[in-house]
């Protein structure tokens, strides 16, 4: 949980890279404040963040939803730290399952390694930081689109398959 001091620094690093003074970040500005952080991802990349943490639908954050996508790119980057136990800079299946169980993903063996699969370009059968950072925010919007469909939260859904198509470009957008 934040402090009211964290809160009031995250306001002003939001403030300064809000170049436009809109009071809301879009891909672009999210973009260049990344990269301040290290994080250097291209503009799909970003616009899929973008989109996970928007909640009105208006393709920009405004303060709230950049703070949650803020605590949510540091949980991740804490976690990747934490299971990244032999220090290679990636994270190898074993240690990918540990970090989304922790994260409450409670993934099989199949569907995490295809999951990997996705995510790893290099075929390197680990996961990088960026990579991790990639495949959470897909897990991440997965769970929200699936949960739109499983509103009693029992795990299953049924869907037509127009609804499977409108799942799926939901989840897969940027990706």
């Amino acid at each position: 949980m934040a402090t009211s001091q964290q809160d009031m620094q995250l306001k002003a690093w939001f403030d300064a890279i809000d170049v436009d003074r809109s009071g809301r970040l879009d891909a672009k500005e999210l973009q260049r404040a990344l990269q301040m952080g290290n994080l250097n991802f291209g503009l799909n990349d970003v616009d899929q963040m973008v989109r996970a943490f928007d909640t009105d639908n208006s393709r920009t954050l405004g303060f709230g939803e950049f703070s949650r996508l803020h605590y949510f790119l540091v949980n991740v980057q804490n976690s990747f730290q934490q299971f990244d136990r032999d220090r290679s800079g990636k994270l190898d299946p074993g240690e990918v399952m540990q970090a989304l169980h922790q994260a409450g993903f409670q993934l099989d063996h199949p569907a995490m390694m295809a999951m990997i699969s996705k995510f790893d370009p290099d075929n390197s059968g680990s996961l990088s930081l960026d990579e991790y950072i990639r495949s959470c925010l897909f897990l991440q919007t997965g769970a929200r689109v699936f949960g739109a469909f499983d509103p009693q939260r029992t795990g299953q859904v049924h869907l037509s398959f127009n609804q499977f198509v409108y799942a799926a470009s939901h989840v897969t957008q940027g990706f």
